[in-house]
């Protein structure tokens, strides 16, 4: 189940709260989720490393051209929030070692896991392909085209496996018109005239041009491969470590009654527990939280933060951003504040050789070097901290 839960993870980089209430606390990627709730089981804050190959990925070193981020900033040295004790703010339920859950709660259907295994499977659909007709206007169409101005071929102008739609404006002139009636294995002469001006290349800007097209196929419908050990072995084996339709259902099923566990635990902590006091200091910390998130994110994708935002939230800076999520960062400082006062109460504390376990089991790795370097010390123990007393709400809740 932890090759499940680790990519789950991945992609929940920078989480712990400041994606509990903001669509990153449900420990879901793809189509894998147990559905909402209005409280979320915290994410370990976990963390992705720069892959291989070079590519960025959120949670990754910033990049060098980048302002650094620091992450543990306005934490201690064990991962709490500098300043505050939390148990001076926060009277925990008297039952929190061992929350009743309803059985109803947790349960996980046939119809639940079929569901997941549904999404999954849509994941890999494909168009049937079309080859038996001529185009009509308003189809997906798949094409290869090369084209020239005066015999000479020119930047830019040649493609293959093209999907366009037959009649739009997506190419130039009336490119796309042209290619109506022509039929799947057919090769012919498309004659457009480029625009004047024509900003994308301003050599060709009125001239005219022609295109040798073949098409390779129609789209029709989305086609859904059948979920079977076939399947398993060629697309999920590699990636989830399944090899039969029997695994899959099974470590789903599981991670589903996991993920139900966790948010109705949180929940409850969230209903239950009483904050006599949520010191501003708090309040900036989750603010600051959720901005390295999204700072993460746009270093990743090598863009300004406003750019992303813009781009991905539809907000036009940080300022509106934390405005937009004001209710979300309210929420996420309870149950950060929450989060520390039962570490407190249990004395737990955080030692090398618990972040070292940490990175073995999610990480598969112990040397977590690269991590404190990025993300320092203290952005580790909290991580460690959220990912214990996770699992010491679950485990010893009382099911029944």
């Amino acid at each position: 189940m932890k090759k499940l839960q680790k990519i789950l993870c991945a992609a929940l980089a920078l989480a712990l709260c400041a994606g509990l209430f903001s669509g990153c606390g449900d420990a879901s990627s793809d189509s894998l989720s147990a559905g909402s709730a209005s409280a979320s089981a915290p994410d370990s804050a976990s963390m992705s490393v720069p892959s291989d190959s070079g590519a960025s990925s959120a949670g990754s070193a910033p990049q060098d051209t980048a302002e650094p981020i620091d992450f543990s900033a306005g934490m201690d040295e064990n991962g709490f929030i500098e300043g505050v004790r939390a148990l001076d703010l926060v009277t925990l339920p008297a039952d929190y070692a061992a929350i009743p859950v309803p059985a109803d709660e947790v349960e996980v259907t046939d119809e639940d896991i079929q569901a997941e295994i549904d999404n999954l499977a849509a994941q890999f659909a494909q168009p049937e392909q079309i080859t038996d007709r001529a185009i009509e206007d308003g189809e997906y169409v798949n094409i290869n085209y090369s084209g020239s101005v005066d015999g000479e071929k020119f930047d830019g102008g040649t493609a293959d496996n093209q999907r366009v739609l037959s009649g739009s404006n997506q190419f130039i002139d009336d490119f796309l018109t042209q290619i109506i009636g022509h039929t799947p294995g057919e090769t012919f002469d498309v004659e457009v005239t480029f625009p004047d001006p024509y900003k994308n290349n301003p050599d060709l800007a009125g001239k005219d041009a022609v295109f040798e097209v073949t098409v390779n196929y129609i789209e029709g419908e989305s086609i859904v491969p059948e979920f079977d050990d076939a399947f398993v072995q060629e697309h999920m084996t590699s990636y989830y470590g399944w090899e039969t339709v029997s695994d899959a259902r099974e470590e789903i099923g599981q991670v589903l009654y996991d993920d139900a566990l966790s948010n109705f635990v949180w929940n409850y902590m969230m209903e239950h527990a009483q904050i006599a006091e949520l010191p501003e200091k708090v309040r900036e910390f989750q603010s600051a939280m959720v901005l390295n998130r999204v700072r993460s994110e746009a270093q990743m994708y090598g863009v300004p933060v406003e750019t992303y935002l813009q781009a991905m939230v539809g907000v036009q800076d940080e300022d509106a951003f934390l405005a937009a999520q004001a209710q979300s960062i309210e929420d996420g400082a309870k149950q950060q504040l929450i989060i520390q006062a039962i570490a407190e109460d249990t004395a737990l504390s955080v030692d090398d050789a618990a972040i070292a376990a940490y990175f073995l089991e999610n990480m598969d790795t112990e040397d977590y070097s690269v991590y404190e370097e990025n993300f320092g010390r203290p952005y580790l123990c909290m991580a460690v901290t959220v990912e214990k007393i996770n699992a010491m709400l679950t485990e010893n809740a009382v099911i029944g």
